[in-house]
């Protein structure tokens, strides 16, 4: 075997931790109790990927009417590229640069472009299971609906393929020159975390220009007739500020048998060729430019004697100090703020830019406020998911033990109380959490103009609820953390928790709106029925937090770092 591919066999084992998981299951026996529960997490997934295909086929039945089936397509390259172009930074940014065993990666005989090669590798395929849920079943309800076509069975495995090479080569180019330029300073973490943030905002501004392009609200009558009557003219329309997503969509719509579709793939897979080349190129120039020093903190001027002594000798409450301590430790970690604090901000700065994207107006605010008006109960719930969406997607609970890594064992010697630990933990999550509904909410009333009852009724329901889910976050951790990370970005991102967790939200969430939606079809007023819902939050969240806290006393000792 080359040393390449035995890197990259190595770095994909130490990423999903195969060998550990098969000790753990067949030899250890001791994290079989969660094969039911991921299995009951999956089961609660499915109603909802249901009604996700489902949607996607009467997408498919509209655009067929039309003659422009193809659109289907150019909409889910665009989505799964865009997708990988903004989330992709994250895990670029921490796996080129912030893995732990790189120090030891360039001390061995190996080239930039095989370290990278390596950890590129790890990020592609994390990247084609992220897009998963959301490409796939467009690709597939797009096959059945042309009844099953086989060549578009032979080429859809391979447009999958090549989906995310494109974003994740051009996000990778601009990420080692971003890191190579910020490392020249002191302040390393500080022109990280603002790089970083520049790179995520040119992500968005380009989705709100695609999504600008695709638009049609600008078009009159005529132009409207005109792009229905081509049968590529809706196509072309969506795809026009990005022609890989034209080509992916020729290619698969025509095949590879004619020219069209050959000549398609020629250009899409010569592009992907092109920037990949040109990302090993740069990584043999730049990488090591940008990855020497980064483990160097800043000068800081140590305080005297007196002025250490009075710091640590005034009093601080307990959970007080740990929540201070999670707070800078994520802080002071670039990946972990990145994907703690601006994940839950994401959705709805997404959300309020794809809803400007119209040049005349707000037609899905429009849509929002009647759905609002002509069913008030729809509408509360569904301002309610969201805002619980926005505050616990990010992962921050349901890696909150994770992410102290090898150091635990500091968690268990401090003189404080585990309870108390896992308050400040509580605390800190639902701080995070808080900062997502509070974004939700700016969102909804600002961009929405929805009423004041409106969102003050789903915010009493969303609190009790995300506690509930931070509460459950933490003990899906707290059951099996996550110590032995290379990466900040395993700790959180590619937690095998964060995803356990999800699964575990995703099928309350779908519970509690049947519920919501079994009480207000009983008769009761909808001032009733949000007041029976928000007690039962409440009582959930109290029991769950009570659950969390003693579980915690039997946990600690337990946990080996």
């Amino acid at each position: 075997m080359s040393p390449t591919a035995a890197l990259i066999k190595a770095a994909l084992n130490s990423n999903f931790g195969w060998s550990i998981v098969r000790h753990r299951l067949f030899v250890q026996k001791r994290d079989r109790w969660m094969v039911p529960l991921v299995a009951l997490g999956v089961v609660g997934v499915v109603p909802t990927l249901v009604l996700y295909v489902r949607l996607l086929g009467d997408v498919f039945d509209m655009l067929n009417s039309l003659g422009q089936e193809k659109a289907l397509l150019t909409l889910a390259v665009l989505a799964g590229q865009l997708m990988i172009l903004v989330f992709g930074l994250f895990y670029l940014i921490a796996t080129f640069y912030f893995s732990r065993d790189l120090e030891y990666l360039i001390a061995l005989p190996l080239k930039p472009s095989q370290i990278l090669l390596s950890k590129f590798a790890v990020v592609l395929i994390n990247e084609y299971l992220t897009m998963a849920p959301f490409i796939l079943p467009a690709l597939i309800v797009y096959g059945f609906k042309r009844h099953g076509d086989p060549g578009y069975w032979l080429i859809m495995p391979l447009t999958y393929i090549l989906l995310p090479v494109i974003p994740l080569t051009a996000a990778g180019l601009v990420v080692v020159g971003m890191m190579r330029l910020v490392n020249v300073g002191r302040k390393k973490d500080l022109l990280i975390i603002s790089g970083s943030l520049v790179l995520i905002a040119a992500a968005l501004f380009l989705q709100f220009g695609l999504s600008r392009a695709a638009g049609t609200s600008d078009l009159d009558t005529q132009q409207i007739m005109s792009m229905i009557a081509s049968p590529d003219g809706l196509v072309q329309t969506i795809g026009r500020r990005f022609p890989p997503a034209i080509w992916a969509t020729r290619f698969l719509h025509d095949g590879l048998m004619t020219a069209s579709g050959l000549s398609a793939f020629a250009l899409f897979s010569g592009l992907s060729i092109l920037l990949f080349g040109g990302l090993m190129a740069g990584a043999q120039r730049l990488f090591f430019g940008g990855l020497v020093g980064l483990s160097e903190r800043s000068g800081v001027r140590v305080r005297g004697g007196k002025a250490l002594a009075i710091k640590f000798s005034s009093g601080c409450h307990p959970v007080r100090a740990i929540f201070l301590r999670e707070v800078r430790l994520m802080n002071r970690t670039p990946i972990f703020l990145l994907n703690g604090v601006l994940g839950v901000l994401l959705i709805p700065i997404v959300l309020a830019l794809t809803l400007s994207s119209s040049k005349q107006g707000t037609d899905s605010a429009d849509i929002l406020r009647l759905m609002t008006s002509a069913k008030p109960a729809t509408g509360i719930l569904v301002t309610t998911m969201f805002m619980i969406v926005c505050a616990t997607l990010s992962g921050v609970a349901s890696s909150s033990f994770s992410r102290e890594g090898r150091k635990f064992w500091i968690s268990k010697v401090i003189p404080v109380g585990y309870r108390q630990q896992v308050s400040a933990k509580f605390l800190h999550s639902s701080a995070i959490a808080l900062l997502g509904i509070g974004s939700a909410v700016a969102v909804l009333a600002l961009r929405f103009h929805l009423g004041a009852w409106q969102w003050l009724s789903s915010l009493a329901l969303a609190l009790p609820v995300t506690a509930f889910i931070t509460s459950l976050n933490l003990a899906v951790d707290l059951a099996r953390p996550l110590l032995d990370w290379i990466s900040p970005q395993k700790a959180m991102k590619q937690n095998l928790n964060v995803l356990i967790a999800m699964l575990f939200d995703l099928g309350f969430l779908f519970l509690y709106g049947l519920a919501f939606v079994a009480l207000g079809k009983s008769g009761l007023s909808l001032g009733a029925v949000i007041g029976i819902m928000a007690t039962f939050g409440v009582g959930l969240a109290c029991l769950a937090f009570t659950l969390v806290s003693q579980f915690a006393l039997r946990r600690y000792p337990s946990i080996e770092t």
